[in-house]
């Protein structure tokens, strides 16, 4: 989602990042007690021991993972906007007020209604290194490492809409081939994405249609197992982070 590239029936890889007070504890029993509880919510399984801990559940039919992390200085998610800009009860009253900027307006003779609301403008959180500074779980860093992964591809493509055309198409054509499944020993969604993102990069003026082609061209005569790499890998941690094993 993140990416921008979900399909009808996807699921949702989705991060709970947390203040600092809030533990795993906390995240593996009062939330999913919360989740319990709710009546939208099935199939809900909790994995703690996981090598990346994950509340695994439906929602609305809907299947979610949900991972955890918590920053070692909560001060970040303190500055967050807030998911409306003003008050729901003072929208409502701009929408019967006809004199308000916000409110709906049907034309004379005309049964079609027509509304100047406007979306709220989308947040994209971002995690920086500062985040991992102070940081002494290893599990909570893997966690993050998806939200990082997807800022990075996000950051680095040349040309968005051209990413985003280019990595939908190769993905139904990994899934229609039976070749979508890291679990089958296939390359997964962040794999497939690192390799379009690539190809993006080394041809960056191409229409989505000659990176296509291009993709075929070059991972088809690829000498495997070279490594593809988007930015130059750097073995030595920022200033306060705790020292990790090279994601590779």
């Amino acid at each position: 989602f993140r990416l921008g590239v979900q399909c009808v029936d996807a699921d949702i890889d989705a991060l709970a990042l947390c203040p600092p007070h809030v533990t795993r504890g906390d995240f593996f029993t009062s939330l999913v007690k919360v989740l319990g509880d709710d009546g939208r919510v099935t199939d809900l399984h909790p994995v703690p021991s996981a090598y990346t801990p994950v509340i695994k559940f439906y929602m609305d039919g809907i299947q979610i993972d949900l991972l955890f992390a918590r920053l070692a200085n909560g001060t970040k998610l303190q500055s967050l906007p807030s998911s409306s800009s003003q008050d729901p009860k003072k929208e409502e009253e701009e929408e019967d007020d006809p004199t308000s900027p916000t409110s709906t307006v049907t034309p004379p003779n005309s049964t079609t209604t027509t509304t100047n609301h406007q979306p709220h403008p989308r947040y994209e959180f971002q995690i920086t290194d500062e985040d991992l500074v102070g940081l002494e779980d290893e599990a909570t860093v893997r966690s993050m490492n998806g939200v990082r992964v997807a800022q990075l591809l996000l950051s680095s493509v040349p040309n968005l809409p051209h990413f985003r055309f280019v990595l939908r198409a190769i993905k139904q054509w990994a899934r229609v081939h039976g070749l979508y499944s890291n679990v089958l020993g296939f390359l997964g969604g962040v794999n497939w994405a690192i390799l379009v993102a690539f190809i993006c990069k080394r041809y960056p003026e191409a229409s989505p249609f000659v990176l296509m082609r291009h993709f075929f061209g070059t991972f088809g005569s690829w000498r495997w197992p070279r490594p593809v790499r988007l930015v130059k890998v750097v073995y030595s941690p920022p200033t306060g982070v705790m020292p990790l094993p090279v994601w590779n």
